[in-house]
């Protein structure tokens, strides 16, 4: 495995991760309100 799939990869978990907890903060955030 090169240096270059290893990057892509996190990348990719990083932002498929990020994404999934900003939606599950703003629907929590929502029903706060």
């Amino acid at each position: 495995m090169n240096i270059g799939a290893i990057v892509m990869f996190i990348f990719g978990a990083t932002i498929l991760w990020g994404g999934a907890a900003y939606f599950t903060w703003r629907a929590m955030k929502s029903k706060n309100n």
